[in-house]
């Protein structure tokens, strides 16, 4: 009874906070005692965060990033032990792979803390009675995105809005009725649009909380997930007016010392000073580096060498490209050459730790879907669009003639160039019906880059996972087509 038990748990277990980044785990309370005041709210409502950071830092950069052809792993013959890892990049994953199972738990905890502050809001006593909406937009907005997470990934799911009153309830056979993606959609774009009206904008609340501009931001990538461009269009084109700007260099936009800057629309926070450092990055150098890369911070685990960028991501970029200068890196061992993800690499601060922040939802992102709306349906100038996104990446950001008589195809490769690791690509890529030629195309060409890519990977190209093997034996839950 997993999804019902981990409903449960996250009901009775929250997390306390002194502040809104801390995380440390300090009460635990009942639902029917946990809520007497705004501060234990907050408290509720900063583990709902934590959790998202959870996620992000977690499985979402394996689905988001390393199934597509923007990433791969490096294959480290001395330790086989993370072939579960190495198996959502070559599309042998099985229902009992781990990470499905991680993203669902993590995504299902999200949610259920958010239902649980939800029903318990009304009953606080807020000394700014405004608060009372505000922190009801923040808490609508992170439970939609759980849930867009999840019909994007796994297609039809359960879908609860209550916490509760009872083990009774929550244990019934309501919590668990998987319900069609299209209706999942629809009832967040109800949720979204409230989050909307009452979230403040950016610069008006405390920095690393939601805001009016990431409810819109996500309102547009549900439409966008659902080809409905005319509806995507104006709120992008909201976003234009809500005083959000690209930084001049492209470097800046992700560093520690410019976090939460006027291209920044939701970001995940991360502090070392709070003892809430960043370490992804550590991941992500090849794992035969050593030290060279992590200093006194290293060595580099057996481990590491993951998210590697695939040569057809280094080959779309012009070498003289900023983004390709900032994002991509390479290692030389004087044996092999191995390009490592450096897109984050500011530094450590100790043990592999850093002080950087990850991008959830980003300006710059905005822009290149309001260019694609734009070559949709129209009202609007996709070029000039483009043509100002490449301005700060390449001395002449003019496009060609062939990019321009194919805008569709330049849009998707320079949203490629602009957001790799940023956990775009597949979602881009199933959006645009896009996915199993791509990475059909791609496993052709990583087996014949790559000795170690089995025959039988890249074959069954599945657009949605799989129902962890623990619901469908749990609840007989009919797993997704394709899977076993």
């Amino acid at each position: 009874m997993k999804i019902r038990v981990l409903y449960f748990i996250s009901l009775l277990i929250l997390w306390g906070c002194d502040d809104f980044l801390d995380e440390t785990p300090e009460t635990f309370q009942t639902p029917q005692g946990f809520f007497e005041n705004e501060d234990q709210l907050n408290e509720a409502i900063a583990g709902i965060y934590n959790t998202n950071r959870g996620l992000m830092n977690g499985a979402h950069w394996r689905f988001g990033e390393n199934r597509s052809d923007n990433s791969s792993f490096q294959f480290n013959p001395s330790d086989r032990g993370g072939l579960d890892n190495e198996e959502v990049d070559l599309f042998l994953m099985l229902s009992a792979n781990p990470n499905l199972a991680s993203y669902w738990n993590t995504a299902y905890s999200g949610i259920s803390r958010c239902n649980f502050a939800l029903d318990n809001l009304d009953n606080v006593d807020f000394i700014n009675e405004d608060n009372r909406d505000i922190r009801r937009g923040e808490i609508l907005f992170l439970r939609s995105w759980f849930y867009f997470n999840l019909a994007q990934l796994y297609g039809d799911v359960p879908y609860v809005t209550s916490a509760g009153t009872s083990p009774e309830e929550i244990f019934s056979d309501q919590f668990l009725e998987r319900i069609p993606a299209n209706q999942v959609y629809d009832n967040i774009k109800i949720d979204i649009q409230q989050a909307i009206n009452i979230l403040p904008n950016q610069g008006e609340t405390e920095t690393g909380r939601a805001t009016k501009g990431a409810a819109l931001m996500l309102k547009a990538k549900i439409h966008m997930v659902l080809q409905e461009f005319i509806e995507a269009r104006p709120l992008l084109e909201q976003m234009q007016g809500s005083g959000y700007s690209l930084q001049s260099n492209y470097a800046d936009v992700f560093s520690p010392d410019n976090k939460n800057n006027s291209e920044s629309v939701f970001e995940i926070q991360y502090s070392f000073a709070l003892g809430q450092a960043s370490n992804f990055v550590s991941r992500f150098v090849p794992f035969n580096s050593g030290n060279d890369i992590l200093g006194d911070s290293g060595p580099a685990g057996s481990r590491a060498g993951q998210n590697q960028p695939t040569q057809n991501l280094i080959r779309l970029y012009d070498p003289q490209d900023a983004r390709f200068i900032h994002n991509i890196s390479f290692y030389d061992d004087g044996v092999t050459v191995e390009p490592w993800m450096s897109k984050y690499n500011y530094g450590f601060e100790d043990n592999g730790l850093q002080d950087v922040n990850f991008p959830m939802f980003r300006y710059a992102d905005a822009l290149l879907m309001l260019a694609e709306c734009y070559n949709e349906v129209g009202g609007g100038d996709p070029v000039a669009i483009l043509e100002q996104i490449r301005t700060r990446a390449l001395s002449d950001p003019s496009l060609s003639a062939a990019e321009l008589s194919d805008l569709s195809q330049t849009i998707a490769n320079e949203r490629r160039r602009e957001l790799a690791f940023e956990n775009h690509r597949w979602f881009d890529l199933v959006r645009t019906g896009k996915a199993v030629e791509v990475m059909i195309a791609h496993g052709e060409e990583q087996k014949d880059e790559k000795v170690t890519v089995p025959a039988e990977a890249y074959i069954n190209i599945r657009t949605l996972l799989g129902i962890p093997l623990g619901q469908v034996e749990e609840f007989g839950f009919e797993q997704t087509s394709g899977w076993e």
